[in-house]
């Protein structure tokens, strides 16, 4: 995956440096929409991951051949999410605390709209989802003793998916405003658990069937 990700970032550069006045690159600072995510887990024992939103910065970059449409277009998320396990025990209880989540994408697609003031492109996109929460749980083993107890959920998974992206720039050359979407599948993967058990620590895993993400954001660009 890194040779991957090394290979689109130096084809963008390359192409961006031998294609003078012709290449038009926008930079995007902005705000991903709240959406939400749940992981089916596929193991027995195991509950759900739901992450009942995530929302934060939007940072991309996108750029076009002016002479034929041909655009490529990077995406880093870094949001903030809350999230729950849907426990399967009515006896079990368990508070969430808000976690850290993100995705990272790049790719390449085709503009059928690019001049001075509007431009709208679509795209394929590979990339990673990844999320890390901390729990703090009460559950009941056997059934009449309580247990108190802290554990770390975490995961990573491949990310392909598509992006639509609509450029705006109201006045000048420079100044911009976007709304863009990538509709992706995070991929199966492991969900990672790790807690103490009062004689040391415990890792667990579970696998998961995945599950489709949504990802809205607003914002503004600048164009040179």
């Amino acid at each position: 995956m890194k040779r991957i990700f090394i290979t689109i970032a130096f084809f963008m550069l390359s192409t961006g440096l031998f294609a003078g006045e012709a290449w038009n690159n926008h930079l995007g600072f902005g705000w991903r929409l709240p959406t939400k995510l749940t992981l089916h887990s596929e193991t027995k024992g195991y509950e759900n991951l739901k992450m009942s939103w995530q929302t934060g910065l939007n940072l991309s970059y996108t750029g076009v051949l002016m002479s034929n449409g041909f655009s490529v277009r990077a995406i880093v998320d870094q949001c903030f999410t809350a999230s729950n396990l849907e426990i399967a025990d009515p006896d079990s209880r368990i508070s969430s605390f808000p976690g850290f989540a993100g995705d990272v994408l790049a790719g390449i697609g085709w503009a059928p709209v690019r001049s001075k003031k509007f431009f709208f492109g679509f795209y394929g996109m590979l990339g990673l989802d990844f999320a890390a929460f901390y729990y703090d749980t009460d559950y009941f083993w056997p059934s009449d003793s309580k247990v108190r107890r802290t554990q770390n959920v975490y995961y990573a998974s491949f990310l392909p998916g598509v992006n639509a992206t609509f450029i705006w720039t109201p006045t000048g050359e420079h100044f911009s405003l976007f709304a863009t979407t990538t509709v992706a599948y995070s991929c199966p993967t492991k969900i990672f658990y790790e807690y103490d058990d009062g004689t040391g620590n415990v890792k667990t895993s579970c696998i998961t069937r995945g599950g489709t993400k949504i990802m809205p954001a607003v914002g503004i660009s600048w164009r040179f």
